[in-house]
């Protein structure tokens, strides 16, 4: 994954980038904080990010997943999202996005995503289809 990350402590959006780093991922994600759009994070109802909760409470609440938009305002709104949980990041009128974010020791990651056992890139709404098969999804550090 490549990483974006955003500081607590200043008021510019420094980048770092971190391995397997994806610049289309950046530009969007910049573009859309740029642009003064409201965006939405969305909790992504994984064993992961919620290893104490049954699989089967997962998956029941996973129906109501597109309820569950965070809005975010300003790119600092970021910052309160809920630490060590990853999220998807999309316009807040968006129904699809491969585009996740969490918050970890006082950063912003912004994360590609794909299934650790297929290796493919996933979405919001499923898997991603990609003419190239052996695509690295990447990740900045905004």
């Amino acid at each position: 994954m490549n990483t974006t990350t955003i500081n607590a402590t200043t008021d510019l959006l420094p980048i770092e980038r971190l391995g397997h780093y994806d610049p289309e991922v950046e530009q969007r994600v910049q573009q859309w904080l740029a642009s003064g759009q409201l965006l939405a994070w969305i909790p992504i109802l994984s064993r992961e990010n919620f290893p104490d909760v049954p699989p089967e409470v997962l998956q029941f609440a996973d129906r109501y997943q597109a309820a569950m938009r965070w809005p975010i305002h300003r790119p600092e709104d970021l910052l309160d999202l809920p630490e060590g949980v990853t999220g998807w990041l999309l316009p807040f009128d968006a129904d699809d996005t491969d585009v996740a974010c969490g918050v970890w020791n006082g950063e912003v990651y912004i994360l590609g995503v794909k299934d650790k056992r297929t290796g493919k890139k996933q979405t919001l709404l499923g898997e991603r289809e990609d003419a190239g098969a052996d695509v690295d999804t990447g990740q900045s550090a905004v």
